[in-house]
């Protein structure tokens, strides 16, 4: 056999060895499939937006991979195709956007979630809001929000969830048994708490 035609031979199997690799990769993602529903009513919420981003293994860091997204339909429910299996934090908005800040964003939401936010968190995403009043618990060496969830707005409008534990909520990809995964959503802010001494209402 000629020197050429050796040559040519190991091109092709290089070429089927790549495409081989890139066809299992292909193979291990998953569609991701969940329902969104509101926190109070549990009715769906239709036209919302879901981003994952990928969580740093053992850290209290994402990356946001504005890819990773899609809107619910009028049942709430979202289909995000070709992701890979790993552990992601979800974020979503309720005006469907997505804005080209957000791509890349690292977002690092360890630290203390004091009342001023001058946590990791509101460093990561501008200053953050409330969306729901939970329980102040010690997270991470420092006060967080449990059961709760916060809102980035000017040029990111994000929300996010936070857990019973104070962090922020995570689904695992592939579901388990590959399911929906049923998400609570905010969809209105908590009224804001009357201040200490305040005249009640209707006196």
């Amino acid at each position: 056999m000629r020197r050429s035609d050796i040559a040519s031979v190991a091109l092709v199997l290089c070429v089927l060895a790549a495409w081989s690799c890139t066809a299992q990769q292909w193979q291990s993602r998953h569609d991701f499939l969940a329902v969104l529903v509101d926190a109070a009513s549990k009715k769906p919420v239709p036209s919302a937006r879901l981003i994952l981003a990928p969580k740093k293994e053992g850290k209290p860091e994402c990356t946001i991979d504005t890819s990773l997204t899609g809107v619910s339909n009028d049942r709430g429910e979202v289909r995000i195709p070709n992701v890979e299996p790993g552990e992601y934090v979800v974020f979503y908005n309720l005006s469907g956007s997505l804005k080209p800040a957000l791509k890349g964003k690292v977002v690092v939401y360890g630290g203390p979630h004091d009342p001023g936010y001058y946590s990791a968190l509101a460093q990561s995403l501008c200053p953050c809001i409330v969306t729901k009043g939970g329980s102040a618990i010690a997270f991470d060496g420092g006060l967080s929000v449990a059961n709760g969830g916060f809102e980035s707005r000017e040029e990111f409008d994000i929300r996010m969830i936070t857990t019973a534990e104070g962090a922020l909520l995570t689904v695992r990809v592939p579901s388990a048994g590959g399911a929906p995964v049923t998400i609570e959503i905010v969809t209105d802010l908590s009224p804001p708490s009357p201040p200490q001494g305040a005249p009640k209402s209707g006196r």
